[in-house]
């Protein structure tokens, strides 16, 4: 098991997630766990594919986000 460089919790809704930042000896890569209802599921990705994730979830938050605007007021 590969030591946490770094974490970061997230709690939100019913679901609690987890961001380590580690390395192993093919390099950095992140590890993404979600507990929820006392499940628990983790992706992995490796250092390559960080810059892409990022961009995506950019995206995703900016069409949220102009979505929002466009909904009408309540």
């Amino acid at each position: 098991m590969d030591p946490e460089i770094r974490t970061e919790k997230i709690i939100t809704q019913n679901k609690t997630f987890l961001v380590d930042l580690k390395r192993n000896q093919a390099g950095y890569y992140l590890k993404v766990s979600e507990w929820s209802n006392s499940k628990k599921s983790s992706i992995f990705i490796p250092a390559e594919g960080i810059e892409r994730i990022i961009e995506i979830l950019s995206d995703f938050k900016d069409t949220m986000l102009k979505r929002e605007d466009l909904e009408p007021k309540k």
